[in-house]
């Protein structure tokens, strides 16, 4: 068992590495990986080694908790900015896409209204596990982003709900199966609000005014997704999966201390669970399940993957707010991921139990590869379409500067002349008011309270330069998730041994610019003695080595390359060539000209 458990967690983690090293999404390495320590090379035996019943507990356990992390990343305010287009997916959409299914999988799979009206609520759902991280590389614009983020995460315990209901129909008699389905809705839904209320409550209370030490917050936090799933499951069957998004949803969207702290805790059991979850499940499928598919299988397959969505989308968003690109976007991009896999392989257990073996050998396998196909094929083509459809973001290459220091805005409107995007963050409305009388853009807020929410698209660099040193490595640490951690600079506050041991090449997580001269000290001494910011283009005529002989006494600030690229500091990845641009911190004193530099190196010739 040990052993098992090992293959599966290293794997999992590796997966997920190879899926970042090489740009393709991670679940598409998991379910390879399972399949070749499962069915092909034997490697790993689950069922043999845990059980059915336990693998089932195993998987329900970790759905739970991916669901309540992708519920967390769910904020009311981004709902106010696709709110019309939304309501007609998660509603019309999701009705016309169940009828879809069910017309399809009952003239195609099996003439049973029970199992094809299953596979329908099952499929009509699209997987978080696999949309957020393909939204992160596909850098698609703000809208639409949170357009497909909310629709996989609300739609996933609506299909589990509807599952798990038009399962209990199949087992009831016609006799009795329209009261039952009425009560069990009312009662999931009741169960669930009450519950995930009252344990918001409870959170917000325990953590809050120091109830709690801080190293048992996580803990608590954690055994509190699992028990709401197990006790909303023992109080009503089917109602565990919407508890804990509901859960999720109003804790994302509280003000509970650490809450950032949970939320970077989650993140990583996700992750975890994921790759164990997709694992476990593909390497306990045989290879004969596949080889006994049907032709009119493999056609309800083509159509549930790429033709069936896409038709409810446009019908049901005809008239919203959603512009066409969008709304052909919506639909050619849903890919299944680990609810619909997990749902069916716990339903095809209790099908089996309950006699319906025939329904089970033909239900797993079909949903299965409706999942790997919509998987690997819309995870492969949703940059592609997003740039033909224009809805890509621009490419990022503006500033953000946390602080307004006086020179700050000499900088600020040079970058800003230049036309590149510059945005001054602060507190202090007051403190903006000299930036907004020169026309650069302003944010007023503590800016890490809004890093999920805000739009950057328009920008890829950080500069901090406030007069709190604590919260510009705060800031440092926070945006290097955003922009990567050679993209954000700390200026130093002052010479200081500390902050010299802190190096890019050492890979620390606050990055310092290179540039020595770049202290808090010196660029204030320099502005009050008149220095300016200037930008020069490096020519053909006027190489980078003319410039330095020109510019000895400035200080290097940054190159803009010919293709929009940024560097900060004065140590280039790349040396300056034609067409690139260069903003330095210039003394006021008197240039010295072309001609009298020729004649400085004339005469230093005749004098050696």
């Amino acid at each position: 068992m040990l052993s098992t458990i090992g293959i599966i967690l290293v794997l999992g983690v590796f997966s997920q590495w190879l899926g970042w090293r090489f740009k393709i999404p991670a679940i598409i390495v998991l379910l390879v990986a399972g399949f070749i320590v499962g069915p092909i090379f034997g490697i790993i035996d689950p069922i043999a080694t845990f059980g059915r019943k336990s693998i089932i507990s195993i998987v329900e356990i970790l759905v739970a908790i991916i669901l309540f992390d992708g519920a967390m990343q769910l904020k009311l305010r981004e709902f106010k900015i696709v709110a019309d287009g939304l309501k007609r997916v998660l509603t019309l959409g999701l009705l016309l896409h169940f009828t879809l299914l069910y017309l399809a999988a009952f003239y195609l799979v099996s003439p049973s209204i029970g199992l094809s009206a299953l596979m329908g609520s099952i499929l009509i759902v699209t997987g978080p596990t696999v949309i957020i991280p393909a939204l992160r590389e596909a850098k698609l614009n703000r809208k639409i982003s949170h357009y497909l983020k909310w629709e996989g995460i609300v739609s996933d315990p609506i299909g589990a709900l509807l599952a798990v209901v038009v399962y209990d129909m199949i087992l009831l008699s016609s006799s009795n199966s329209y009261d039952f389905i009425l009560l069990e809705i009312l009662k999931i839904i009741l169960i669930s609000i009450l519950l995930s209320i009252s344990l918001k409550e409870f959170v917000s209370f325990v953590f809050s005014k120091n109830r709690l030490p801080h190293f048992l917050k996580l803990p608590l936090m954690t055994a509190i997704v699992m028990g709401s799933f197990i006790l909303s499951n023992e109080i009503q069957h089917g109602s565990g999966l919407l508890t804990v998004t509901m859960l999720g949803i109003l804790i994302g969207n509280s003000k509970i201390d650490s809450l950032q702290n949970i939320k970077e805790f989650k993140e990583n059991i996700t992750t975890i669970s994921v790759s164990f979850v997709f694992i476990l499940i593909t390497s306990c499928i045989g290879l004969k399940s596949f080889l006994d598919i049907s032709y009119s299988q493999i056609v309800f397959i083509v159509l549930a993957s790429f033709i069936l969505r896409p038709i409810a989308m446009l019908l049901s968003t005809l008239k919203s707010s959603m512009s066409i690109r969008e709304r052909i976007l919506m639909g050619s991009y849903a890919p299944r991921g680990i609810v619909a896999v997990s749902i069916s392989a716990a339903l095809c257990a209790e099908m089996k139990k309950s006699g319906l073996v025939v329904f089970a050998e033909q239900f797993l396998p079909t949903i299965l590869l409706v999942v790997i196909t919509t998987v690997i094929c819309h995870s492969l083509y949703l940059q592609l379409l997003s740039r033909i459809l224009g809805l890509s973001k621009v490419k990022a290459q503006g500033v953000v500067i946390v602080g307004t220091m006086p020179w700050v805005k000499d900088f600020a409107k040079k970058l800003n002349d230049l036309g590149i995007p510059v945005l001054i963050t602060s507190a202090s409305w007051h403190k903006l008011a000299p930036f907004r009388r020169v026309g650069v853009p302003t944010f007023y807020g503590r800016i890490l309270d809004y890093l999920e929410t805000f739009d950057f698209s328009y920008y890829s660099n950080l500069i901090t330069v406030s007069e709190n040193d604590s919260f510009n490595t705060l800031c440092c640490d926070r945006f290097s998730k955003v922009f990567g951690k050679k993209n954000v600079h700390k200026i130093k506050q002052a010479p200081n041994f500390i902050h010299d041991k802190f190096n890019i090449d050492k890979g620390d997580y606050c990055v310092y610019t290179n540039n020595l001269n770049l202290q808090l000290e010196n660029l204030l001494k320099y502005h009050k003695q008149g220095w300016k910011f200037k930008h020069t283009k490096i020519t053909e005529n006027y190489t980078f080595e003319e410039y330095c002989f020109d510019n000895s006494e400035n200080i290097m600030v940054m190159k803009i390359s010919k293709d929009g690229n940024i560097e900060f500091g004065n140590k280039f990845y790349k040396k300056p060539k034609a067409g690139d641009l260069l903003i330095s911190f210039t003394t006021p004193h008197k240039k010295i000209n072309k001609y009298h530099r020729k004649m400085l190196v004339l005469n230093e010739l005749i004098a050696c």
